[in-house]
Order: C-alpha cells, then structure tokens, then sequence
C-alpha cells in the first residue's frame, strides 16, 4: 500500500493541473482523492506526524468564513460560502503532508508544463470553435464595446466555462514561466506558449491582464536575462512589432479601453450598462454596505441579497437581475460579510504569505503573488473555484519546493 500510494502522488497531482479545462466537480473530486492518497501513504509508512501548525496559517480565510458563518440566520446560504472556502483548508493541509521530493525543481516545471499545455488547448479550442460557429462577416463586429469574440466565449461558448478573466490571470504566470525559460535555458519550442498566450488574452480583452501581462512580459524581456544589449534592444523591437499588430488588429479593443473614460462616472440606466459602470455601481454599494456594517459586517448568507437591496435603491437599471454581482472585490468581499476585525485577520494571513514569497527571492514566486493580490481588486477572485483552486494549487507548490530546496531560486535552476 506504502508503495503504490507514494507512486500515484505525481500521476494525481498532474491530473490536478489539468483543473483549467475540467468542470468544478471533477477538480474536487481529483482533490478529494489526493486527499484519502495522502491518508493512506502516511497510515501506511506508519507517519503519525501532526500537522505543523505553522501550516494553519494557510487555512486561515476559511476560518473567518467558517466562524462568521456561526452567527448566521441562513444556514443554506452559509453553506455555500463554507463550501467555496474549503479548498483554502484542505489543499494546504493535504499538500504539506506529502512528500517534499514531489515538488522539486523537475516536478514543478513538469506540473507547470502540464498547466500550460492544457491553456494552450484551451486557447485553441477557444479559436475553432469561435471560426466555426461564428459567420465570418461578424468577426469585426463591436456590441456595447464588447467584440464577438468576447462575446461568445462569455456567453454562449459552453463546453467548459471558465471566466476569461481568471483564465488570463493564469497565462500572465504561464507566459513568465515560458519567456523565463526562452532567455534563460534557450526552451525555444516555448515561444509557441508565448504566442498563443499573448493572443489569446488580447483577444479576450480582459483589460486588466493585458496591462499586467504586456507589464510581466516587457519587464522579464529587458531585465531578467543575460542578453546582450543589442540583443536586448532587437528582441524588444520584434516583440513591440508583434504585440502592436495584435492590438492593432483586435476588434474592441480601443473601444474596451476607451470605456473605462467613458462609463466610469455614467450610472446604468435602463439597459445601458456596461462593466465599468456596473462595477463601478457594485463597488460603491459595497464600500456603502461595509460602512453601514463596519464591526461584524453583514454576513456572508447576506451579502448578495443585501448588495441587490443596494442596487435596487440606487440604480434604475436592471444590470444585477442578468447575473449575481458580488462585491468583485475579495477583500470588500471579506469586510462587507466578516467586519473589520474578519479584513484585520485576513490581512495578517496575507502578509505572511507575502512575507513568505519576499523571503525565498523567487521571482515567479512574487510575480504570482502580486497578479493574484491584483486582480482580488476587480474580482471575487478567492471565491470562485477556479481562481481558488488555482491560487492554492499554486502557492502550496511553491512553499513545499523552497522547503525541499530553501536557498535555491526555481527560475533560476
């Protein structure tokens, strides 16, 4: 038993990376059976060992949505926030028991590969799905600043659904790892991933992750590496030229942009809205709800029916009847439903991790950090699956290989 649960600790974390392109369920479960693997392997090797309770640390966001959620009038709502939270308990406990020869420097970057490769078929699928059903004569079409593209992967692409913005927030990590890896161990065949990554995100026009992509991409080609600087200078002209013809050719673009200018201060009204006004309507409401309750905040079985209550008082528009808009914001996410006390202890939990991250020098460590710290600010982004799961995934990966090999950097291996 010792030895056939050791050898499925690689086949089932692989399976877990592939989490981008499964339904919610099927990660769980993979999650789940990770779990009663790693019960076996330590009941097995006769491993009684506690759990280091510096690995608490980790679980500590589903602690203050798990004791908020005591006090509350609405035990089936509260469920489904308990429920969103668990990956948050069980990925930092489950990982940190698993052996630390799993998650050195060849695992990581096969895990890695793992990832990226299933963000490139995601990409593709993405691309043909959209060519075949999609007439030609719409590709250019612009609706309410938003393309077809746009659109349809949004709204009518169901095969797999994951928002695009957590989607992209995952290839800036993926197109780091990959341009790392160019510059750095000349991986040429890599350059495919950047790319398709590049496009793709562009394409998508997730506002917010073109700019921190561009940023990432831009910064690792002029400072991480040893190039020459003609080599430097050439390699950021081409790279200009590329980026440059994909905006240029990207309909929506400057309209999605432009919008931003445009809507911030304009109210929704009726049918005319659009993300950056119905944000901006979503984030005073929050702020509103978190002042109104700023001890214990409202409660997380509350805080959506609480937020529509705002909606409806302030906006004569029916933009948050066509979907559940949260706070997308996760740190008002915390304040509005936990207090000021709940955002307080979070805010602690965050520090260590970013203590942790700052400490190890690992420049993909902290990209990956800063990206998630980001883009917490424009969405409920510890909430949903995806970016949990991701975020964990991610982050307890990390912690185990600077355990296993503490002094040492893992793009600079």
């Amino acid at each position: 038993m010792k030895n056939i649960t050791y050898k499925l600790f690689p086949v089932l974390i692989s399976l877990l990376f592939v989490f981008p392109i499964l339904k919610e369920n099927f990660s769980s479960m993979i999650t789940i059976v990770i779990c009663l693997n790693t019960l076996l392997y330590k009941i097995s090797a006769r491993n009684y060992k506690s759990v280091n309770l510096k690995i608490l640390w980790l679980t500590i966001p589903f602690w203050i949505i798990l004791f908020r959620s005591v006090f509350s009038d609405n035990y089936t709502e509260s469920i489904n926030h308990i429920s969103h939270s668990l990956f948050f308990l069980i990925i930092p406990i489950t990982f940190s028991a698993i052996p630390k020869e799993f998650f050195k420097l060849e695992k990581i970057n096969s895990y890695l590969f793992i990832l990226k490769t299933v963000c490139f078929i995601i990409a593709i699928i993405y691309i043909v799905s959209f060519l075949v059903n999609v007439p030609s004569w719409q590709y250019e079409v612009v609706t309410q600043n938003v393309s077809v593209f746009r659109d349809y992967i949004y709204d009518k692409f169901k095969a797999f659904v994951i928002h695009p913005t957590y989607y992209t927030s995952m290839l800036i990590f993926c197109c780091a790892h990959s341009l790392e890896r160019v510059l750095n161990k000349r991986k040429y065949y890599e350059i495919t991933f950047l790319l398709m990554f590049l496009m793709i995100t562009i394409l998508l026009l997730a506002r917010l992750n073109i700019i921190l992509m561009l940023a990432t991409f831009f910064y690792i080609l002029l400072f991480r590496n040893k190039l020459s600087i003609i080599m430097k200078v050439g390699t950021f002209a081409i790279s200009l030229c590329v980026v440059g013809t994909l905006i240029y050719f990207t309909p929506g673009i400057q309209e999605r942009f432009s919008e931003l200018y445009n809507s911030f201060n304009v109210k929704p009204k009726d049918v005319s809205y659009d993300s950056t006004n119905a944000r901006k309507a979503i984030f005073d409401c929050s702020v509103s709800l978190s002042k109104e309750n700023l001890l214990s905040g409202v409660g997380f079985e509350n805080l959506q029916s609480q937020l529509n209550s705002c909606y409806e008082s302030n906006y004569n528009s029916d933009f948050y009847k066509q979907h559940n808009y949260m706070t997308h914001n996760y740190y008002l996410y915390i304040l509005c439903s936990s207090g000021v006390f709940g955002l307080l202890i979070y805010l602690i939990y965050l520090f260590n991790i970013v203590k942790i991250a700052i400490r190890k020098k690992d420049f993909l460590f902290n990209l990956f950090m800063l990206n998630v710290l980001i883009v917490c600010l424009i969405e409920d982004y510890l909430f949903r699956h995806y970016g949990l799961l991701y975020f964990n995934l991610l982050l307890m990966c990390f912690i185990q290989y600077s355990k296993s090999i503490p002094l040492e950097s893992l793009e600079k291996k």
